[in-house]
């Protein structure tokens, strides 16, 4: 059986926006303004519920992210902060995270931000050309993400990651060149560079789908991924994760709990959590989650128990998809997997638990061994790291009755 931690990690969804972007898919709203005052006390009633359940457990983590958190009150952000400080075992040395735009960071904000005890900063510039900006949706130009990123700077912040894309429709090289290259000016201590995706569900994919916009060249989006890894390299981040770089010891400890395959507990609309042995996720409509809270919560008051009404469905995985979790969220990692502690966990290796999808992309030069004594891990190789998912397929669970 799988061990369980009793380290845990926070995640607060904050699912409200001035404005939604054309290649967003996550759980975020604009024009729901109205619902922020009641919004924010689910949020804190949530805290309350989940509080007996976790307290065994000491909070290391702490991530507010959206939507745009940072169109929070400061007002509201310290009843968070202190609610979870008074409610739960919180780690003298927990990292606190919160996304921003940097049209919300003003100097004021960000000192404001800082008192609270957030102590990171993921800021969503996504790139340092106003004509791309625009082409994004994004609601600030190059000027003010500079300006924002220095006001936090001004403030105290001295763990920052930015939020760049590359691989965008018909961007040539040299522009993503110059993008990094000025970001790498602000020497921010975290850089998460994505390619941009067209996701189901979204503006852009309507466009692309109707012939409106192309979709990213994939040759083009490899190109681009293959010099930011060796232009970061130079400039002294270690690539930690397949979309993530970091000045030593500045990885993000909230994700690397996601990658781990650790418990984490999400409270928001929409939030996602692996808890007790357990996954599920909570009500999407904001609205609707504020409804169930507020029913939790006057249960509770009446017979001293609340059910957790927020809970729109979960499941207990099996074994077979507890280690196919593990194996593909670790694989994400530069790191890979060790051998050794998937068989303390699990009670089988790596070899025993995947054999043929093992086998298959050793000889696909996608997977590599490390030997001992440097460790007995299953890493991606470089060109694994373009081609990842060929590799993720192989590692699901067959569907219940498919006999291959």
């Amino acid at each position: 059986m799988p061990t369980q931690s009793r380290d845990l990690a926070l995640y607060l969804h904050i699912p409200f926006c001035t404005s939604k972007c054309g290649y967003c898919d996550f759980n975020s709203y604009e024009g729901l303004g109205h619902l922020a005052d009641g919004y924010t006390d689910a949020l804190l009633g949530e805290l309350d519920l989940w509080a007996p359940a976790t307290r065994d457990f000491t909070v290391r983590t702490v991530f507010f992210g959206g939507g745009t958190p940072s169109l929070t009150a400061l007002e509201d952000m310290r009843a968070f902060t202190d609610r979870i400080r008074e409610r739960y075992a919180v780690a003298p040395d927990a990292e606190w995270s919160l996304e921003a735009n940097p049209g919300e960071l003003t100097r004021e904000h960000l000192e404001g931000l800082r008192a609270t005890g957030i102590n990171r900063l993921s800021i969503g510039v996504q790139s340092l050309h106003d004509d791309e900006l625009t082409m994004l949706e994004r609601g600030h130009n190059a000027a003010r993400a500079i300006e924002a990123v220095r006001a936090a700077r001004a403030a105290g912040f001295d763990n920052l990651n930015m939020d760049l894309i590359f691989g965008l429709i018909g961007q040539p090289l040299a522009r993503w060149q110059d993008t990094l290259e000025r970001a790498l000016e602000l020497s921010p201590e975290h850089l998460s560079c994505y390619a941009l995706t067209v996701e189901p569900g979204t503006a852009l994919y309507y466009q692309v789908a109707k012939g409106l916009l192309q979709e990213p060249d994939p040759d083009v989006v490899a190109d681009h991924y293959e010099w930011t890894r060796k232009r970061l390299a130079r400039a002294g981040y270690r690539q930690y994760e397949l979309s993530n770089w970091a000045r030593p010891g500045r990885e993000c400890r909230h994700n690397l709990v996601y990658w781990h395959a650790e418990p984490y507990l999400g409270l928001g609309a929409g939030a996602h959590s692996f808890f007790t042995g357990r996954r599920f996720a909570n009500i999407d409509a904001p609205n609707r989650y504020i409804e169930a809270i507020t029913a939790s919560l006057e249960e509770r008051a009446t017979s001293g128990t609340g059910t957790l009404r927020q809970i729109a469905g979960g499941e207990t995985p099996d074994a077979d998809t507890q280690r196919a979790d593990a194996m593909i969220l670790g694989l994400r990692l530069l790191e890979g997997v060790s051998s050794t502690e998937f068989a303390v966990r699990f009670g089988v290796t790596p070899d025993e638990a995947f054999p043929h999808a093992i086998a298959k992309h050793l000889a696909t030069g996608l997977l590599t061994r490390v030997p001992p004594p440097h460790g007995d891990r299953l890493r991606l190789t470089p060109r694994g790291l373009l081609l990842s998912n060929e590799v993720f397929v192989d590692l699901l669970p067959d569907p219940p009755g498919d006999e291959r």
